[in-house]
């Protein structure tokens, strides 16, 4: 990996200024289910690195109900997943079939 003139490696990655935010990085996946009503939605995902998951097929919570609108079986997305107490919650979903 390279870094800028003057910057190292640990140094610069803990910097303010270091504009790749992991937190950021947004999941790929596929609907399999949609629940609108009880807020959730079935996901077969790729590997989320950050949360240390490996690929498989999971139900999440949604911070907002209305974001499963329009979403259907199969259709590919990508999303941000979070730590919620005990369990997960997706705060955006992209639909990519577009």
């Amino acid at each position: 990996m390279t870094f800028p003139e003057g910057a190292s490696g640990p140094a610069f990655a803990a910097s303010p200024d270091y504009r790749f935010e992991v937190a950021q990085v947004a999941s790929a996946g596929r609907v399999v289910k949609v629940e609108a009503d009880a807020g959730k939605i079935t996901i077969e995902h790729k590997p989320i690195w950050r949360l240390y998951m490996e690929s498989m097929t999971m139900i999440f919570k949604v911070a907002d109900p209305a974001m499963l609108t329009g979403l259907t079986p199969g259709d590919r997305i990508r999303f941000k997943v979070d730590r919620a107490g005990d369990g997960f919650v997706v705060t955006r979903i992209e639909n990519t079939n577009w």
